[in-house]
């Protein structure tokens, strides 16, 4: 790799913690970049004060390496630190998921820091975000889905220092907690009671290649009231390992996709390939087009927002995001 082009205004952070900012990394990069602009955080508040210098100095573009929950913080800390427009965001695959690194085409850092240095070989996007709690993500879920990230948190923390902790990060990890533990433990009761309603402009329902059908869901009127598995939404098709969970997510503008699952986690999981490919046409999944909906629950159930675990929640607003943010995304 040559060395970067010192005149454009870029820098790069990445979290040192990320499972793949190695030491061997670390040095190819720094080998590569001015000084000045590779930043290695050490935590959440360390990548805040950052991102803030990097705004107050006038960088254009900040590349973020490691998972969502990485490039999740740092959208939000470039929209908090920022008076206008925030610096345009690329995505550096370092991180487990990468729903956002696989949808932004990102491959490796090495070769994508390279791209960036021709036009031809990316494009700047506008990517909407969904706000919740003053939060933006691209991505957030309730229920099973979320139940399965606190089981795979939970195995990766009952690894640690374990010969075989290695196999139960990533993908292996992720579905050893789904089988052998969200599954099992959702056998009695897979379902949750649920009401969600229209809270922003006219709603419609998604049809299964992805048009509108029936007639539009009025400001106010419930979109859905019954039991679910999972509440979910997005604007990028991505969920995490390149699941296709919202193969609607872009399909209409100034709106995102939400899905509500009726399925039980048994039959997600006889349909798991399909459902990862996007090409799942099930009843028990119910799809919408929509700008802010409000989900209430019965009882207070598990959230993950961006692939991260964020606790439990008994209701939630849902909104697109009033401004995009801007982001690399590669040829």
């Amino acid at each position: 790799m040559s060395a970067l082009n010192n005149e454009l205004n870029y820098d790069v952070v990445l979290n040192r913690n990320a499972g793949r900012v190695t030491p061997a990394l670390i040095e190819q990069l720094q080998s590569q970049l001015p000084a000045d602009r590779l930043h290695l955080t050490e935590s959440l508040l360390h990548s805040r004060e950052v991102l803030q210098e990097c705004v107050e100095k006038g960088s254009e573009t900040i590349f973020a390496g490691g998972g969502d929950g990485t490039i999740v913080d740092v959208i939000n800390g470039l929209h908090e630190f920022s008076e206008g427009t925030p610096p345009t965001v690329g995505v550096l695959r370092l991180g487990t998921g990468n729903a956002l690194a696989y949808w932004l085409n990102s491959s490796t850092p090495v070769a994508d820091l390279n791209k960036w240095q021709s036009p031809h070989s990316h494009s700047i996007i506008e990517a909407n975000m969904i706000e919740a709690e003053d939060t933006l993500f691209p991505f957030a879920g309730l229920g099973m889905d979320a139940a399965v990230l606190n089981d795979y948190n939970r195995v990766k923390r009952a690894a640690k220092y374990r010969w075989y902790s290695p196999m139960m990060k990533g993908m292996p990890g992720y579905l050893w907690a789904g089988y052998l533990h969200t599954l099992p433990n959702h056998i009695k009761k897979p379902k949750y009671a649920v009401r969600i309603t229209n809270a922003g402009r006219p709603a419609f329902a998604i049809g299964p290649t992805g048009s509108e059908v029936g007639e539009p869901i009025p400001t106010g009127g419930v979109l859905f009231e019954g039991m679910a598995s999972t509440v979910t939404c997005a604007t990028t098709p991505y969920y995490g390992y390149k699941m296709k969970m919202f193969p609607f997510a872009t399909g209409r503008k100034g709106r995102f996709q939400l899905r509500v699952v009726t399925m039980t986690p048994l039959q997600i999981a006889q349909h798991i390939y399909s459902a990862w490919n996007g090409e799942l046409r099930h009843p028990g999944l119910l799809d919408y087009y929509v700008d802010k909906v409000q989900v209430e629950f019965e009882e207070t159930i598990p959230y993950q927002l961006g692939g991260e675990a964020t606790g439990y929640r008994k209701e939630i607003t849902f909104s697109l995001a009033k401004n995009p943010t801007k982001m690399v995304s590669f040829h």
